[in-house]
């Protein structure tokens, strides 16, 4: 097997999303029942981008001889761009926002913060690589940043969420699985 450390990931990934009712990561259903295209949201323009951020206190004394620094606060996002979407998927990404369907008419009611639904989601991307492995990233979320849909001539009209991700009862905010690995290489796996 190839050196890990040699693999490039190159592409973009697909975007799952299920309501999720857990609290645990072992709570986290097969890749079978969440990889489904009834929960897949949208197809991706533009790829995916996961941050995890830190925010550290520093402190130094006057004399610049001693000094400390704290992790205060962490935190996870996952922002993506869908070129396919439509009311479902609005539904999925606005908490606000409610669908009904009447023949082949579909009515999705958006806004109101009376109309909040609380819904917290599991969120996957999964990123297809038949040389280095998939990989998967899951977090537990909800978009945080609303939705805006451009149309303009000769060009799509794509939605960019922003899913803020809320933590397991462990605390962890993602989870990061990936397929492929060289076992020769990780013999440290750190994990709890």
């Amino acid at each position: 097997m190839k050196k890990e450390i040699n693999r490039i990931a190159m592409g973009s990934v697909d975007v799952y999303m299920i309501v999720f009712a857990g609290t645990s990561v072992s709570d986290i259903p097969d890749d079978s029942v969440i990889e489904t295209e009834e929960n897949l949201i949208g197809r991706t323009k533009d790829g995916g981008e996961i941050t995890y951020t830190t925010n550290y206190y520093n402190v130094k004394s006057d004399d610049g001889k001693a000094s400390r620094s704290e992790m205060t606060d962490d935190s996870a996002a996952f922002s993506f761009g869908l070129i396919t979407w439509n009311g479902n998927t609005i539904t999925k990404l606005v908490a606000t926002a409610s669908t009904s369907v009447t023949g082949n008419k579909r009515r999705t009611l958006i806004g109101g913060v009376a109309n909040v639904n609380n819904v917290l989601y599991l969120v996957r991307a999964v990123h297809k690589d038949s040389v280095k492995g998939d990989v998967r990233y899951t977090m537990l979320g909800k978009n945080v940043a609303g939705f805006a849909a451009a149309y303009k001539p000769g060009q799509e009209c794509t939605v960019t969420p922003n899913i803020e991700a809320e933590p397991f009862d462990n605390g962890r905010l993602i989870i990061l699985d990936e397929e492929n690995i060289d076992t020769a290489e990780n013999n440290d796996n750190g994990g709890e």
